[in-house]
């Protein structure tokens, strides 16, 4: 069986351990996924739903948010994961200076 490395149970992407394709079947720490479409060695596939909107979370940190329906065993990359990092930054500096950063 082929695999994919999912880190943290709140993970709800893990990222595929090879090159797969539409059809194959996946296991990950939590179960197993399909592919919906195929998938390059050391890209993301979606283990769960994501609905539009929701934090897309890779190595138990949001690593973006979803900018379209995301359905389980679909490749998650540009096209339907927004980029957070700019959001995270200002959450980070404001925790800062409040106190409550490291």
């Amino acid at each position: 069986m082929m695999k994919a490395l999912r880190i943290e149970p709140a993970d709800n992407v893990a990222v595929v351990a090879q090159d797969t394709r539409k059809g194959d079947v996946l296991r990950h720490a939590g179960g197993e996924v399909t592919a919906l479409e195929d998938i390059g060695l050391g890209h993301k596939i979606a283990v769960e739903a994501v609905a539009q909107g929701e934090l897309v979370r890779k190595y138990g940190v949001p690593i973006g948010r979803a900018s379209a329906p995301i359905a389980a065993g679909a490749f998650v990359h540009t096209h339907n994961l927004e980029d957070i990092t700019e959001e995270l930054c200002r959450q980070y500096v404001a925790a800062f200076r409040d106190g409550r950063g490291a």
